[in-house]
């Protein structure tokens, strides 16, 4: 079986930079990827369709894209800094190349990136106005 047939649990660390993607069956540790060195809590993770991509956002304000391409250890293929809103969760968009996020604060933002990693903010918007109330 391919890695991504399999069912898999992902962890990180309490300092947040390492995050590792373990078969569930085996127990065996099949991706150990390196988010950064400066402490972070993780607020979410997804894979792509394919599961060849995992998307990472943390309370730095990063979006970090790791491909899992086979290699067990892995640093990122790209990161964003995003302007606004913590926590927030990530997804791989419909069109190829994109991640969405959606902060807590209400923030949606399409990022894109190109063959040499270099990413933009596709769109950004406030969907959500909070209120005390």
């Amino acid at each position: 079986k391919q890695w991504y047939q399999r069912r898999v649990a992902i962890t990180a660390g309490d300092k947040g930079t390492l995050i590792r993607i373990f078969d569930t069956h085996t127990c065996l540790l099949l991706y150990e990827l390196r988010r950064g060195t400066n402490k972070a809590h993780i607020s979410s993770v997804a894979f792509n369709r394919l599961s060849n991509l995992l998307c990472v956002t943390s309370d730095t304000k990063t979006l970090h894209i790791f491909s899992l391409d086979g290699k067990s250890k892995s640093r990122s293929v790209t990161k964003h800094t995003l302007s606004q809103g913590l926590p927030s969760v990530c997804c791989f968009g419909n069109d190829e190349n994109t991640v969405i996020v959606i902060s807590s604060s209400g923030y949606y933002f399409k990022i894109r990136w190109n063959d040499k990693g270099e990413t933009f903010k596709e769109e950004q918007f406030k969907f959500m106005l909070l209120s005390d109330d």
